[in-house]
């Protein structure tokens, strides 16, 4: 039998744009071993893979384009996965999947459907069957139940039939891992997704109970986890099939069992592989961190998710703060990175509680400046939890895309998603204490001011005496206080650095700077040249200013004021020179190589005034005309010569031609 499996769409807000993640989704290449296992033939297939290639456009036509992938790999069954956020794609491509070909069995799983199996049956027919929590001792049998649809005896899973939508009950979870076949990551193009690591599954399960997470609604509360033996043979054959060496180990809580963890530390550390993990503050010491980093560990994942006392209690995590500060200081000392991740937007959190969490960032921006980075995420209501049980009669909807969230595609996405907050709970949110545009605002602007540097981070909150909330608590203020206050965070920054400190001071060009050298989409131009401007039928190739070239005007030197910044240990108490203070021009910013550096070129009033016309798509003769030259006169060549250098350069690109006044 041919299966095709269809990853999610899973993407991610960052501060410089919307990430995919180009891994082989860990479930499906299990499920891919256990079906060779069984004699059938599977087939991978990653929307991600096709939308970030650009070989299908992130647009109305995604769904169905997706449809038509999966049905050119002519499956006889299709098996998808999904969750929350990104729920609406898969029940769009599986309703496409429907309409062209009816008797084709579309199966789903993953967490959401494991848990709102029923309700997803019972509204959304294009699903034929639901395969609940963990698939690997249930799928061989339901492929062979599958024709006759007889599913007597078999656990795990919710299906439809002429009387309505059944439910078996639960599968066991598979409680040794090692007896799995190994991940089948053969059907993924590893190559083409061009990761420095792979991402291997280490164990599952969690045994905490935090009231907002639904990994144990899934997983369940066992912990498992591979052994050494296991986990490092499949390390090892990765590296031999791919050339891999750094590896991120998947699991909520690796650290669980200390003992285990050492058995692979000893075990993995003569191979030279190196290797990220998650874990709980409360789940290492500094033995086990030493043990780790001399094993190749380079980077923990911390979930921290409130820096309130009162919060951990309210959310059960539980956490002892106190375990902050000399958890971070161990981690790095073992020569490894640490990523601590904070929630906002609890439907209990206070101002002060929230305020507690914003300072515990910036404090970590001040003391752990190159061995750690920091997330601020908004919380998303998710399905199986002990807070939506709590909290359900307080779910709104507002259309906001946050962190993970897939945005509206399709004409009726956003009133599908309105409509049912049990299915796409993940889109809605928790009325709560604090309004709910606070938290919005809040999370958005920590957004930004990710997209500055550390060293100006840290400068910059030494003028709010290195407090982070009482930055973003005055930013607020002075928001409220406005009129026409921006809505993007960016510009909103801006506007209150240029209220509060004065368009003259330095930070404002930091700022500035640094936000344009960051932002993805910077230097977006404006439409085209109006056609009827033509005066004749003559075709003319069109330049114009390159969508990532930016001109920034009359702002500081900021290369150099940021090179004084990181000169010393402490730039918060950095004295930026009043020479610097006092000089200003014109700069150009031009991505480098790959876009991961940016070249700043200092420019003329003159080049401005040049570059803020060609904003437009120009012909070479609408150039000469606006600068005052004769198009076929006396300094045509030496136009001609900067027009092709900055061309070279990447100032400007070329566009289609179109028909202008005659040369």
């Amino acid at each position: 039998m041919r299966v095709a499996f269809v990853d999610n769409l899973l993407l991610e807000q960052r501060p410089d744009g919307y990430h995919f993640d180009l891994q082989p989704h860990l479930g499906l290449i299990s499920l891919l071993a256990v079906l060779q296992q069984g004699g059938h033939h599977g087939t991978l297939i990653d929307p991600k893979l096709e939308v970030s290639s650009g070989r299908l456009p992130m647009d109305g036509s995604l769904y169905e384009n997706i449809a038509e992938l999966v049905l050119a790999s002519r499956p006889d069954v299709v098996g998808m996965t999904s969750l929350g956020c990104n729920f609406m794609a898969t029940a769009k491509i599986a309703a496409h999947l429907k309409r062209r070909s009816p008797e084709l069995p579309v199966l789903l799983g993953g967490p959401h459907a494991s848990i709102l199996d029923l309700p997803v049956l019972q509204r959304f027919p294009q699903f034929d069957l639901v395969v609940r929590g963990e698939a690997e001792l249930t799928l061989l049998p339901l492929l062979d139940r599958l024709s006759s649809r007889q599913f007597s005896g078999l656990r795990g899973i919710t299906h439809r039939n002429a009387h309505g939508v059944h439910r078996t009950p639960d599968a066991p979870l598979v409680s040794d891992l090692d007896t799995l076949p190994p991940a089948d990551y053969s059907h993924y193009p590893v190559a083409e997704a061009g990761q420095p690591l792979l991402r291997v599954e280490a164990g599952r399960g969690c045994p905490f109970a935090c009231t907002f997470c639904s990994t144990a609604s899934f997983f369940g509360r066992r912990y498992r986890l591979k052994s050494a033996e296991r986990l490092c043979a499949e390390l090892d054959r990765l590296h031999e099939a791919y050339g891999i060496s750094h590896f991120a180990l998947t699991h909520d809580l690796f650290t669980v069992n200390k003992a285990k963890v050492r058995e692979f530390c000893e075990a993995v550390a003569p191979r030279g592989y190196t290797w990220t993990c998650s874990a709980r503050m409360d789940c290492v010491d500094s033995e086990l961190l030493g043990a780790m980093g001399r094993a190749g560990c380079r980077s923990i994942y911390y979930g921290v998710e409130t820096g309130s006392p009162r919060m951990q209690k309210e959310v059960a995590k539980r956490l002892d703060l106190s375990l902050f500060r000399p958890t971070l200081k161990a981690t790095r000392e073992a020569g490894m990175e640490a990523i601590a991740s904070f929630i906002t937007g609890y439907p209990q959190e206070t101002a002060e509680d929230q305020e507690m969490t914003l300072d515990l960032i910036g404090e970590a921006w001040n003391r752990h400046a190159g061995a750690l980075t920091t997330q601020l995420h908004l919380l998303t209501p998710e399905p199986g939890t002990e807070l939506l049980d709590q909290y359900r009669d307080q779910l709104a909807y507002d259309g906001h895309i946050s962190d993970f969230n897939l945005p509206a595609l399709e004409a009726d996405d956003a009133d599908i998603t309105r409509n049912d907050p049990e299915i796409f709970v993940n889109h809605h949110y928790y009325r709560s204490v604090l309004p709910r545009q606070r938290h919005v605002l809040v999370t958005s602007l920590y957004r930004t001011l990710c997209r500055l540097s550390r060293d100006v981070q840290r400068h910059l909150l030494a003028r709010y005496g290195n407090s982070l909330s009482a930055l973003i608590t005055d930013l607020l203020s002075w928001a409220g206080a406005q009129t026409d206050a921006p809505s993007d965070a960016a510009e909103l920054l801006q506007a209150y650095g240029a209220d509060r400190w004065g368009a003259e001071d330095y930070l404002l060009s930091l700022v500035r700077y640094l936000l344009a050298a960051s932002d993805p989409v910077r230097g977006a131009c404006g439409g085209r040249a109006d056609p009827s401007e033509s005066g004749t039928h003559t075709a003319q190739p069109l330049m114009q200013l390159a969508p990532r070239a930016t001109m920034l005007r009359d702002i500081h030197p900021c290369p150099e004021i940021l090179d004084v910044l990181s000169a010393t240990a402490a730039p918060e108490a950095a004295e930026v020179p009043a020479e610097l203070r006092a000089r200003r021009g014109h700069y150009l910013l031009l991505p480098g190589d790959g876009g991961l550096t940016v070249r700043n070129l200092t420019i003329s009033g003159d080049s401005v005034k040049l570059l803020t016309f060609l904003e437009t798509p120009r012909s070479r003769p609408e150039i000469a005309r606006h600068i005052g030259i004769e198009a076929n006169g006396s300094g045509a060549e030496a136009l001609g010569e900067l027009l092709d250098h900055l061309l070279d350069l990447g100032v400007l690109q070329r566009g289609e031609p179109h028909l202008t006044a005659g040369v």
